[in-house]
């Protein structure tokens, strides 16, 4: 059973590393370069298929929320960015809906302390999409949230400074996933005359004794 057992999860770890060259690969080949894109245009707009964008105009929130190993180590914090248009709604104190989460990662911790975190220029922000609020804890949208502002179903979260990983290593991945996946994915497709001698093939009885 441990054999089997083993089989299995080697198999879904190479499966994952198959898929995730694979996806990779096609963002090489479609999204190799970014989407400009001004920030008050996909506020407006409800897309949601982007990859490596670079967004112009944008104005950051005043809240953030922060992320850490430890109590040493960096921080990671994700921030709203607006127009200047939901800017003015919101000093007139009318609703807005937040299109564009930003996340920048490994800060020096004590910009938490001090609220230097969030960028002063966030006029240009480029990096890699990533969508949903999946990418947030019930706890996340709580604090970026409040009467006033709330995160739009379509919002997109930009991991700044990302970029997509060398085509050579999702190929690899891809290769190399897809390569050793089959090989024990081949494992269970044995002949056997009975259940028996089946079992015995695939957790590999023969083998050991």
């Amino acid at each position: 059973m441990r054999t089997i057992l083993n089989k299995i999860f080697f198999g879904a770890i190479f499966i994952f590393l198959s898929w995730k060259g694979l996806d990779g690969l096609l963002i090489n080949l479609f999204h190799s370069s970014d989407t400009s894109l001004d920030i008050l245009q996909l506020e407006r707009s409800k897309k949601n298929n982007y990859r490596n964008v670079e967004i112009h105009n944008g104005i950051a929130g005043q809240t953030f929320v922060y992320y850490q190993s430890d109590s040493y180590s960096p921080v990671d914090i994700i921030y709203p960015l607006i127009s200047h248009e939901q800017s003015l709604k919101l000093n007139q104190l009318k609703p807005i809906s937040v299109r564009v989460l930003v996340r920048i990662s490994n800060l020096n911790r004590n910009c938490v302390k001090n609220n230097t975190c969030i960028p002063i220029d966030s006029t240009a922000v480029n990096g890699i999409v990533k969508m949903g609020l999946e990418n947030l804890s019930s706890n996340d949208i709580a604090v970026l949230e409040s009467n006033l502002v709330k995160l739009d179903k379509n919002v997109i979260l930009i991991e700044s400074g990302e970029r997509p990983i060398i085509w050579y290593w999702n190929l690899a991945m891809f290769i190399g996933g897809t390569i050793f996946g089959f090989a024990i994915l081949k494992s269970f497709f044995r002949q056997a005359s009975s259940l028996e001698e089946y079992w015995e093939k695939i957790t590999e009885k023969a083998e050991r004794q």
